[in-house]
């Protein structure tokens, strides 16, 4: 049997990974050969983020390329965490982009539509990707046109987004409730909230009584602001998570640069879940050995990556270990939005 040790860690570009067992290339793109892999649910994927412009972006069109945040020519390495392959001209880049396609709608986000990512997920057999909202501190409409757009679409799950510090929060919730929404996602450090504010508790006891889980994006990631890093740490997070047990929180990216004490956290309380996206494959290998593996969701949080970066570092880390691979790539997801709320 082949060790985890003998696999490449490295590689050049995203189409160099077809150089590992499961994966070949066909058509220039990278595939999922091996089809005893899967199905698999990804749980952390967006459509194309949040503008100031007043021009929409089509989500419903297809193009050639989703052009994704890492793209298919940048180092797609295993052995750090997925933000460290970026070199530090890419890791600049993608801030001009993520700024300047903030402000006017275009550049990269443009491509970032349904169809390319049911494409891109096709290509690894993922038959079920959950899409998250995000709803940013300068008006958009971005949780709204997630979950009208993940209504058409047979092969994903809607979760809205409404910012904490929203006065309309409960309606806002409730109307997000009749387009879908089947969880609710919050980011912190891009929403400039601390996960333990007084005004966000009361958003998730709504939540637990609506019974939508709370995905989180936690820890600090090092790529961001400082400030922003303040907003992620993952001794905020604890407080909500203790007192709204009826609720599940999914702590995306496990922590990041905090996944021990993420670990630590899904260890301690039953209502929290680890998302594995933007992780090592050191880290990843600690999150399967240390942490309850019932509630690991495998996520690539496409459209900054492609999903074979996520997954390879899955079958490595769970080579050899069949039930082990399944339960992370699929079981634990599936059970998760079985048992969370329905569209009304």
């Amino acid at each position: 049997m082949q060790t985890e040790e003998a696999f490449e860690v490295r590689f050049a570009t995203r189409l160099a990974l077809a150089a590992l067992p499961w994966f070949e290339e066909e058509h220039g793109e990278i595939i999922l050969a091996d089809r005893s892999v899967g199905p698999i649910i990804d749980t952390h994927t967006h459509y194309a983020l949040p503008s100031l412009s007043i021009h929409s972006i089509d989500t419903g069109r297809e193009t050639p390329d989703s052009n994704l945040l890492l793209g298919r020519c940048c180092a797609h390495h295993l052995d750090v965490r997925a933000n460290q392959c970026f070199s530090p001209a890419e890791l600049r880049a993608l801030k001009q982009d993520l700024i300047f396609g903030g402000l006017t709608g275009r550049g990269k986000r443009r491509d970032h539509t349904a169809p390319n990512l049911a494409r891109d997920m096709r290509q690894m057999n993922v038959t079920s990707s959950i899409v998250l909202g995000i709803d940013l501190a300068f008006p958009n409409n971005h949780a709204t046109e997630t979950l009208n757009r993940a209504r058409l679409r047979s092969e994903v799950v809607g979760y809205g987004s409404v910012h904490p510090r929203s006065p309309r929060r409960k309606t806002r919730l409730e109307e997000q409730l009749h387009l879908g929404a089947r969880g609710l996602k919050l980011h912190p450090p891009n929403q400039f909230f601390r996960p333990d504010a007084p005004y966000a508790m009361s958003l998730y006891r709504l939540c637990g009584a609506e019974n939508l889980p709370v995905f989180f994006h936690a820890g600090p990631a090092g790529i961001e602001p400082k400030i922003s890093q303040s907003f992620a740490q993952m001794r905020y997070y604890e407080r909500p998570i203790r007192e709204v047990p009826e609720a599940d929180f999914v702590l995306g990216h496990a922590g990041s640069l905090q996944h021990r004490e993420a670990i630590a956290i899904q260890r301690k309380y039953k209502n929290v879940w680890l998302e594995i996206s933007g992780l090592s494959l050191g880290q990843l290998r600690e999150v399967i050995t240390e942490a309850d593996t019932d509630r690991i969701l495998f996520g690539s949080d496409w459209p900054f990556y492609h999903p074979v970066l996520p997954l390879a570092k899955v079958l490595i880390a769970t080579h050899g270990q069949p039930e082990l691979r399944a339960k992370i790539l699929h079981d634990n997801a599936a059970r998760l939005i079985e048992r969370t709320a329905r569209p009304r």
